[in-house]
């Protein structure tokens, strides 16, 4: 009985490893499509069907797109240039994935920061990546706050959220902003060999360093797991890890 439970289980995952090389195979062969690129794309083939789902808000597959343009435009409008880096302090939430996805599509980098770190820990994770721009969301500016004096950059910090903050609130610039599709004159050359992520390590036996994650690796992350979990339109996963780690975003 063993043997055949043993046997079972080794079919399941052979299958689900050929499911998942099947579904990266192409990636190679189009150095442009990169993961927001999918995301207009499922936005046309979805529409208003659910993407994200939270107690905070809900995105559907065209309104995730939307928000995704939105800090495109606010990235242009802020001067970032490719390869510039946006650091991101928030808690798990659809717009949070919003927010990279902006970032990214215009070439920048998302530095997605460990919402347990405080004080030297965190401010040294910021200055490893020189970021041009923080977003903090407003239940977390007291914790940033304390990170702060031990900053040797100088970003651009923004809040993210309504609250009691000396920061200036990145929702107003974004809610003025149109979440169309990009055209022609804001889309920059984003290939898979650009970097898309910082993510950073435990840092067990020393500060936290930032691990880069280009376009490349994390399509093959995506389309690799969604491949050995054979996932379906009618499937709903729930996402209990933090979204700054690779796995939970």
């Amino acid at each position: 009985m063993r043997f055949l439970d043993r046997a079972r289980a080794d079919i399941v995952s052979l299958r689900g490893y050929f499911r998942a090389l099947r579904a990266v195979q192409p990636i190679a062969g189009a150095p442009a499509r990169v993961f927001p690129t999918l995301i207009d794309k499922l936005a046309r083939r979805h529409g208003e069907r659910p993407a994200l789902l939270s107690e905070r808000e809900t995105f559907t597959y065209r309104g995730l797109a939307d928000r995704m343009n939105r800090y495109a435009r606010w990235a242009l409008a802020q001067g970032l240039d490719k390869g510039d880096t946006v650091c991101l302090l928030m808690p798990n939430r659809p717009e949070y994935l919003a927010i990279w996805l902006g970032v990214t599509r215009v070439g920048g980098v998302a530095a997605l920061l460990n919402t347990n770190l405080v004080g030297q820990s965190l401010a040294a994770c910021i200055d490893s990546v020189a970021p041009k721009h923080v977003i903090v969301a407003a239940e977390l500016s007291p914790q940033f706050d304390g990170a702060e004096p031990f900053l040797e950059t100088k970003p651009c910090l923004w809040m993210k959220g309504e609250g009691a903050s000396r920061l200036p609130c990145i929702d107003h610039d974004i809610d003025k902003l149109s979440g169309a599709p990009l055209d022609g004159n804001e889309i920059r050359r984003v290939t898979l060999s650009d970097p898309a992520l910082y993510i950073h390590t435990a840092g067990t036996t020393g500060l936290p360093k930032a691990a880069v994650v280009d376009h490349h690796r994390l399509m093959l992350a995506v389309l690799g797991f969604a491949g050995i979990l054979d996932a379906r339109p009618s499937d709903r996963m729930f996402d209990c890890l933090p979204m700054y780690h690779m796995l939970g975003g």
